[in-house]
């Protein structure tokens, strides 16, 4: 496989060593994020099948508010979080073969088969399912496609328990294997590489341990006439502990959860690109995130 794991010691199911310095110094950032106004409905849905759907869509396009949080640097502390305890891990990855994450036949010939074992490392995971990746970077003049490829700022999980399982049902349509699968824990992992060093727009993420999942994540329904997607949006608690990863490199993927069948309220895990007054001027951030399903046995 064309990927090699080079912490300091080897990788375990739950926990690597933190990773190589990079000369960054630590930075805790005060920054705004943009949270969901608190309403008194806890789910919200846009019927795309009927008239005035993109009228409803861009009301509730105004309901973000912004509020100051501290997010942390983990530089040096990596090892004290990890995707079972916390929802996310970083990991110190270096894919050799991979020279250029734009083209599209490199990323799926080297990136996600690498990624797709990495994970399988990480959680223990028999079999991986990859259902979706996008590059995302502004360095472009096609401003329809910079908005589509544009970092998220507001915070945001890209799944519900219930949206995660109806997704499933597109991924495994054999009814019979579909079954099986649902014996054993499944989990959506987002895989978050940067393409060159971070500067501008950092991904942040939220402790799961942080997150009342019950008053904080409104779903958010959108329903199509082939069916129906479901993601959530998060109200602020001042409880929330966010963290980044500070300079992160290509080399410093980072894994977070959006759902875990066995976890405590599904683990869909809360996370937003953000500004840092620092870095506003630099140029535009290149990623790619890479979406999985993991399989693991009962």
């Amino acid at each position: 496989m064309a990927t090699t794991l080079t912490p300091t010691t080897a990788i375990t199911s739950t926990s690597i060593v933190d990773t190589e310095s990079v000369g960054e110094e630590k930075r805790d950032i005060t920054t705004l994020l943009n949270y969901w106004k608190r309403l008194e409905n806890r789910s919200i849905s846009v019927d795309f099948s009927t008239p005035g759907a993109q009228e409803r869509l861009d009301q509730l396009s105004n309901l973000n508010e912004a509020h100051t949080v501290l997010i942390h640097d983990v530089r040096g502390d990596e090892s004290k979080y990890t995707l079972e305890r916390n929802g996310f891990q970083y990991v110190h990855h270096h894919v050799k073969e991979l020279e250029d994450c734009s083209n599209e036949e490199q990323v799926r010939e080297v990136l996600l088969p690498a990624t797709e074992e990495l994970v399988k490392q990480i959680t223990g995971a028999t079999k991986i399912v990859t259902f979706a990746h996008r590059i995302r970077c502004l360095a472009t003049d096609e401003r329809q496609l910079a908005a589509s490829q544009a970092p998220a700022h507001d915070v945001h999980s890209d799944f519900t328990s219930s949206g995660a399982m109806e997704h499933l049902k597109d991924i495994i349509q054999d009814q019979a294997e579909f079954n099986r699968l649902l014996d054993g824990r499944i989990l959506v992992i987002n895989v978050w590489r940067p393409l060159k060093q971070i500067r501008k727009d950092p991904l942040a993420v939220c402790d799961w341990r942080s997150v009342d999942s019950e008053t904080d994540l409104v779903a958010n329904r959108m329903i199509f006439s082939h069916g129906w997607k479901e993601l959530a949006k998060a109200n602020f608690n001042p409880k929330h502990m966010w963290y980044y990863l500070g300079g992160q490199m290509p080399n410093e993927p980072l894994l977070f959860k959006q759902f875990d069948s066995k976890a405590k309220d599904g683990m869909n895990l809360p996370h937003t690109a953000f500004v840092d007054l620092k870095y506003i001027e630099c140029n535009p951030r290149e990623s790619i995130e890479i979406k999985m399903y993991a399989f693991l046995s009962s």
